[in-house]
């Protein structure tokens, strides 16, 4: 109840791991938001057009070397963290369904991040770090499974709105 008392009131409560604050990003903030990918439904209809006919390799490639640039584990072996070598390798230009559908899940996470911290480099240095609500594992790895995607959005939810984490 204090927590939706202070969500009203415009007041946060965020407890975050890496020391950092999530920067405001209410509509009051246009210059944080303005640049910022949209989480509406026409973005979603985008990743999921885009995981029907297979993320292009190039795409997930740029977006895992987005991520890595900011952690100490290169490029390769953090996007074989939620995507297989075998599969990647297996791959012609296209990935097929299911890595796609890893890819979209890793596309929507890393635009909520950009959202909630309101800058590319946070969002993936906080994607690249352990997290307690996660049982120490680092969001970007939580990416595998729909279900691991489902409480690294919790996370950020949580974040967003100013509930503790």
């Amino acid at each position: 109840m204090a927590h939706a008392a202070a969500a009203l009131s415009g007041t946060t409560t965020v407890q975050v791991q890496s020391g950092k604050r999530p920067p405001e990003t209410s509509p009051r903030n246009s210059k944080l938001s303005s640049h910022l990918p949209e989480l509406d439904a026409a973005h979603l209809v985008e990743l999921a057009r885009k995981a029907d006919n297979g993320f292009s390799k190039a795409e997930v490639a740029k977006l895992v070397g987005t991520i890595a640039a900011v952690s100490s584990v290169p490029s390769g072996k953090l996007r074989a963290q939620i995507i297989a070598d075998s599969t990647w390798k297996r791959a012609g230009k296209r990935l097929g369904p299911q890595a796609s559908q890893t890819a979209a899940r890793l596309s929507r996470v890393f635009a909520f991040a950009e959202k909630v911290w309101g800058n590319e480099k946070d969002a993936a240095d906080w994607m690249n770090r352990p997290h307690m609500e996660l049982g120490g594992a680092t969001p970007y790895s939580m990416l595998r499974t729909e279900a691991g995607g489902h409480a690294v959005l919790n996370v950020l939810v949580a974040l967003e709105y100013g509930f503790p984490v």
